[in-house]
C-alpha cells in the first residue's frame, strides 16, 4: 500500500508521519485491501488560534473514502479522521458482501 503524507505549516511533522503511519496500520487490519492513502495535515490561517485540519482519503477497490477533522492538537485530529475513515470502512467492507 502506497501511503503520502503532507505535513503544512505544522511543526513536529516527523512525529506526525509516525502517528498516521500507526493509525493507517490499524486500519488495515479493518480492511487489508486498501490500495493508498493519502494524508493532508495543515494549520487553519484564517483562524485564531489557528486549529489544524487533517485530511485523509482512503483509496480501496472500487471507490474512495474520504474524512476531514480538525482540531486544536494534530494528533487529536489525526485520530478523529482515522475514526470517521474507521466507520466509513466497515460500511463498505459489509456492503460487499
Amino acid at each position: 500500500m502506497k501511503l503520502s503524507v503532507n505535513v503544512i505549516d505544522v511543526n513536529d511533522s516527523e512525529s506526525l508521519k509516525a502517528h498516521v503511519e500507526k493509525r493507517i496500520d490499524k486500519l488495515k487490519t479493518v480492511y487489508d485491501e486498501i490500495l493508498s492513502a493519502e494524508v493532508i495535515i495543515k494549520k487553519n490561517k484564517a483562524m485564531d488560534p489557528s486549529p489544524k485540519t487533517v485530511e485523509m482519503k482512503l483509496h480501496v477497490a472500487g471507490t474512495d473514502l474520504f474524512a476531514s477533522k480538525e482540531s486544536d492538537k494534530s494528533e487529536e485530529a489525526i485520530d478523529l479522521a482515522f475514526e470517521a475513515l474507521n466507520r466509513q470502512l466497515i460500511k463498505f467492507k459489509e456492503t460487499k458482501k
